[in-house]
This record gives C-alpha cells, sequence and structure tokens, in this order.
C-alpha cells in the first residue's frame, strides 16, 4: 500500500489539470493509496460533498480518501487509525468531536494493545521532548498526542512543510511500572518533490501487530525514550490548545504514576468511508448487545448467527450476521467467513427443497455491522434476478459488474472501499462499488419488484415492521424450518 502524508492535492492550477488529464487517461493504481483530507481552503472540491469529506470516498480507483477519523484493519491484517485535521482551530482544525469519536471507539475492546499506523495531518504537542534534534517543526495539537497516548501506534506518520523528521523510538509504559510494551515511531516526510531534497519517502516493512508474540511486539531498542506526552494529556481534552488549560494526567494515575489502558476494537473502522459511520453506543447485530433482539435469533454457531430480518420482506428472509463486531466481508477473519458459507449452504439447501432458489447481498453503505441479507424466491424466478438487477442499476446510474469466480471479495475491493455485491441463484456475483450516492432499500426494491417477488409494499423495511409476539412467532416456524439443514445440530 501507499499511505500519502500531508495535502494529497494543492492550490496550484497545474494541480487540478494534472488531475483532470490523470482522470480522462483512466490511469491505473496497482495499489491501494490512502489519503487524508483537505487542511486548508481551495482543495475541498477534489473530494465531493460535505458528506464525502466526513466519511470519505473512494476518489479514483485504488486512490481511497478516509475520511476525518477511524480505525481499520487491512486484508493483511494491518490496523491503520487515521485522524484529519490541522493544528490550527477553524473548519480544518483537529476536532475535538472526531477525537472523542475515536476515544470511544476504541473503548469497546479490553484485549486493545495499540495499532500498527497512525495517520494524522498534524503534529502531536511534545512529540520532539526528550530529543536531540535542532529542528523547529510545524505548529501542533495536544488532541493528536492524546490520540497518539491511546491508539499506541508503532508507526504515527504525519509530514511538515520544511523537514524530514524521524523521532528516536519512545515507550508506550513507564520504567518499573506495569506491563512492559511496545515502542512507538514517530516520521514526519517532506513534501514530495521538495528542492532540499529532504526525505519524502519511506518504506517500512511492517509484521501486523495482531500476528506477533508479545515477546516479540515488546522488544526496547537500545535507543528508546521516555513517553513525551505526559505534560500535555490534561490540555488534549480542551477544544483547542488553550494556554489556561492545566493537565489533568488523563492516563496516569496521579497517585500511583501508572499507565491505565485504553479499549479498542481494531477492526471498527474500517469504519469505511460513506460507510459505516464510527460506532457510538452498543451495536444493535453484536450478539453480545444489550440492544441485539435476541427474539428474532434462529441458529448460532461459533462465529455467527442467523436471524429473522427486522421488517422481513417475506417469511423466507433472513440475515447472518457475525457474533463479533465486524463491519464488512472484506475485513471480517477467515473463520467468520468461512462459517457464513457453512450456513449459507445449509439455507441453500433447505430452500432447494421447498423448490425455491436462493439470492444473497451485502450493502456495506452506512451499515455498522456486516449484515448478509438472505431471501428464498420461487425457483422460475430466477432466471429474472440477474436482468431484474442491472436494470434497476442502470436507472440508479450503478454501475454491476460480474465478478470472477475465483476472485475473493477481499480481492477486489479495499478494506475502505463501500460496496453493494448480490450473489445470484447461479452462484455468479455481481459488485458495485459506492463512489458517491445509492439507494439504501436497492436490494429490496430489486427484490420486491414485479419481475421477482411483486411486493411492492414491503421495499421499506420500517413499513413492514411486526409485534414482538409476531415476530417471535415468525422465528420459531423458521427456526423449525431450518433445523434438518443446520450445521450446528447435524
Amino acid at each position: 500500500m501507499v499511505i500519502c502524508t500531508g495535502n494529497f492535492f494543492t492550490n496550484q492550477p497545474e494541480c487540478k489539470n494534472e488531475w483532470e488529464s490523470f482522470i480522462k487517461r483512466s490511469g491505473k493504481i496497482d495499489v491501494p493509496v490512502y489519503i487524508l483530507g483537505p487542511t486548508s481552503d481551495g482543495l475541498d472540491g477534489y473530494y465531493g460533498s460535505k458528506e464525502d469529506i466526513e466519511d470519505g470516498v473512494e476518489i479514483f480507483e485504488n486512490i481511497l480518501y478516509l475520511g476525518q477519523k477511524g480505525i481499520f484493519k487491512t486484508t493483511s491484517g494491518v490496523v491503520i487509525s487515521y485522524l484529519g485535521g490541522c493544528a490550527s482551530s477553524g473548519n480544518y482544525g483537529v476536532k475535538k468531536s472526531h477525537v472523542n469519536a475515536l476515544l470511544e471507539q476504541v473503548k469497546k475492546d479490553d484485549k486493545f494493545c495499540g495499532v500498527d499506523i497512525l495517520l494524522t495531518s498534524a503534529w502531536p504537542k511534545d512529540v520532539m521532548k526528550q530529543t536531540k534534534s535542532e529542528i523547529e517543526g510545524p505548529p501542533s495539537s495536544a488532541l493528536v498526542s492524546l490520540i497518539a497516548a491511546t491508539l499506541k501506534p508503532r508507526y504515527h506518520l504525519t509530514h511538515c512543510a520544511d523537514n524530514f523528521f524521524e523521532r528516536t523510538p519512545y515507550r508506550n509504559h513507564q520504567v518499573l511500572q506495569g506491563q512492559q510494551e511496545h515502542v512507538s515511531r514517530f516520521l514526519s516526510l517532506a513534501p514530495f518533490g521538495n528542492s532540499r531534497g529532504e526525505k519524502a519517502i519511506y518504506a517500512i516493512s511492517l509484521q501486523p501487530i495482531s500476528s506477533m508474540s508479545h515477546d516479540e511486539l515488546v522488544k526496547q531498542p537500545d535507543n528508546v525514550t521516555e513517553f513525551p506526552y505526559t505534560e500535555v494529556l490534561g490540555i488534549a481534552m480542551s477544544s483547542d490548545d488553550s494556554k489556561d488549560e492545566k493537565p489533568q494526567q488523563f492516563f496516569f494515575d496521579t497517585n500511583s504514576n501508572k499507565r491505565k489502558h485504553g479499549n479498542s476494537n481494531d477492526n471498527q473502522a474500517k469504519r469505511t468511508p460513506k460507510g459505516p459511520p464510527t460506532l457510538k453506543g452498543d451495536c444493535w447485530f453484536c450478539l453480545g448487545s444489550k440492544n441485539v433482539e435476541k427474539h428474532l435469533v434462529v441458529s448460532v454457531g461459533e462465529q455467527c448467527y442467523v436471524a429473522v430480518a427486522k421488517g422481513a420482506i417475506n417469511k423466507d428472509h433472513i440475515l447472518i450476521c457475525p457474533v463479533q463486531h465486524h463491519n464488512s466481508t472484506v475485513v471480517a477473519p477467515d473463520d467468520v467467513v468461512m462459517e457464513m458459507e457453512k450456513y449459507k449452504m445449509g439455507l441453500r439447501k433447505m430452500f432447494k427443497e421447498e423448490g425455491k432458489h436462493m439470492v444473497t447481498y451485502e450493502r456495506n453503505f452506512y451499515t455498522q455491522h456486516l449484515q448478509l441479507q438472505v431471501i428464498g424466491i420461487p425457483a422460475e424466478r430466477s432466471d429474472e434476478v440477474k436482468d431484474t438487477f442491472v436494470d434497476f442499476a442502470e436507472e440508479s446510474v450503478m454501475e454491476l459488474n460480474e465478478m470472477p469466480d475465483d476472485q475473493d471479495i477481499s480481492q477486489v475491493v479495499a478494506p475502505t472501499t463501500p460496496y453493494f455485491v448480490v450473489e445470484l441463484p447461479s452462484g455468479q456475483r455481481l459488485l458495485h462499488k459506492v463512489k458517491g450516492k445509492m439507494p439504501l432499500q436497492f436490494g429490496r426494491e430489486v427484490l420486491t419488484s414485479p419481475s421477482l417477488l411483486n411486493l411492492p409494499d414491503r421495499i421499506d423495511w420500517k413499513e413492514c415492521k411486526l409485534t414482538l409476539e409476531e415476530e417471535s412467532e415468525m422465528t420459531k416456524k423458521f427456526r423449525k424450518r431450518f433445523q434438518p439443514f443446520d450445521f450446528n445440530l447435524t
């Protein structure tokens, strides 16, 4: 992958001309390029709407604007966190609301031990403490220091308009105080093509933190320094870097000076651009959540569960969801994907005995938790499914492309790309990468159309709600149908 620090675009007229020329040439980029958003006036137009700037968008194939904040896991297992905004106040400054959303996100996993990469537009305040460097760093933000202290990145990447700077690695623990943790390395690149010859490219060979042993992870280099952000952690909770506020030691207990641990769900984020939104509070689909409607659950495996869809299209409409929080098939672990396939096999057999075929689709666009929608349709309507999806896609200005049979979706969709994918009764898959907007009820619109189920009044799930008693009875009936085909019971 390529990670771009600093602004990807400039305000110079030649930048716009070159970009437009590149798009017209239909240039190809073979590896994903991750970028952050604008930090000055005049650059917003490259990124689309205000909504796009907030949530992120694939601005060109394999050029992925991440959005304002988030954490996601690549298909290779590397966990990347990002936070946009410059150190100054105003429209383009680091926003406390974005920082709070990230902090809230990392409270969900008590096994959190850090991220592989943190990408920020702004420097963290006090990062140069305990170093001998004589360069003068750019304006810095205590809010970024707070994020760096919480996420404990192995590499913190940012930029500087004047110099290249590589800080001596620093500890994320205090010596002889608590458990030993890995070190963090701070890298700030100079602008690409700068006239001073300052370093603008840095290559990193990285083994994901999730695949390293604890002993290997926490090895301390000889030149490591102490944690640099202790004094600014209290300041970081203010909306700006006010000089009047005093440190309050948010991450170190003032009595014992022992490090407190933040929590994180490293798969969240793919918080993918345009969706899913940052997780706020308990997820409605995590099986351990207090919000999950367990009366809809049909079957529970080790990694996934089957549930009757809320506001189901018909009695043959159910969901396959991971038990834990994964927001798309692209980032879901292999064991989760494999168990989803096992459930699909059982459901396919059930529908076949009932004289039906099966359609499944996933919309990773304005969702938080992976939901694989499964719907049984009359076998005699199967031949109409592909043409109906294609026709509706054309009407909605969506590109539905056939996926190769031998490719997994994670091979053709980047972790931060929102998408819609449908698997036809034949097993063929059609994929749409969302680059702007798409109808949120697209899958239901197609399936309820006259050529398929002819249930036009069932397009909006909110108009199809049942009482608790009706939902419970519907679940009971589906469970009875599915039991002979449930691999958990055979």
